[in-house]
């Protein structure tokens, strides 16, 4: 980003915050749906986007895509992986300078036909007016980066956290501004990287107090047990080298630090 714009670009993201956000409540309209059937078809999408080696940017962009178009639209039970597919077709057009072809998409499933996915992106799209600009959780990450000298292990530790915060509807609550802030707190707390100081407070622009929802939210889901956590894939791509086994250390953290985390939930939190 252009250094002397950066404030107001940042602003200007904040108030887009407010139109781009899907309705955190509108599974209530979705008669044949579930927030458990969100978070299948979630994982799904991180295995995918994987599999492709796409952008952070992608995903975010497609679980954005998914969650703004259920919200305007009742879906059956049976189109809802096509929702999915449709989601990071688009999101992957618009984010990567080579996107997969829908034929890359016949082979990671077997539901749908090309011309299925071709007709639903023209009917996702314009169901979302065609509005693709989203204030990405990565690009407030990278922001906030900069207030942590850009360390390289503290960011991927973040990111962990912050593909966690696509696996449950909860964050649905949240700006994407806000969980990047979050993700860059607890990362440091796990690794002991000192308070949250003026300056992440300036480069978040957040405060300890104004995260400590987020935070804990984040904190419950990582205290499920890995049999019962509600995205293998997340924890498995984050186990690798490329991403500094970030999952592995997390957890690790967490079982030592148990009783210390459960005092700090807030109460709608506690058992």
């Amino acid at each position: 980003m252009v250094s002397e714009y950066v404030n107001e670009i940042f602003d200007y993201m904040k108030e887009l915050e407010k139109t781009t956000m899907p309705n955190p409540k509108y599974m209530d309209h979705q008669e044949k749906l579930s927030w458990k059937m969100r978070t299948v078809l979630i994982d799904w999408l991180i295995d995918i986007h994987n599999q492709f080696r796409l952008l952070p940017e992608t995903l975010y962009l497609a679980v954005n895509i998914v969650d703004r178009f259920l919200s305007s639209r009742e879906v059956d039970t049976y189109k809802l992986q096509l929702v999915g597919v449709t989601a990071m077709f688009i999101a992957a057009k618009y984010e990567e300078i080579v996107a997969p072809s829908v034929q890359n998409y016949l082979c990671v499933q077997d539901l749908y036909n090309e011309d299925e996915i071709l007709r639903a992106e023209r009917y996702v799209l314009k169901a979302l007016d065609f509005g693709l600009h989203y204030p990405n959780p990565m690009s407030f990450l990278r922001r906030n980066s900069k207030a942590d000298n850009y360390d390289p292990l503290s960011r991927t530790f973040a990111k962990f956290l912050m593909e966690l915060s696509l696996i449950d509807h909860r964050f649905l609550f949240f700006p994407p501004s806000k969980v990047a802030a979050a993700s860059m707190y607890l990362s440091r707390l796990i690794l002991d990287r000192g308070e949250w100081d003026a300056n992440m407070r300036h480069y978040s622009g957040y405060t300890e107090e104004e995260l400590s929802d987020c935070v804990d939210l984040m904190l419950l889901l990582l205290l499920i047990p890995r049999k019962n956590f509600p995205s293998i894939q997340l924890l498995k791509k984050y186990e690798s080298k490329k991403f500094m086994k970030a999952s592995l250390h997390i957890t690790k953290w967490v079982y030592e630090h148990m009783s210390l985390i459960e005092k700090r939930l807030s109460p709608k939190y506690r058992k």
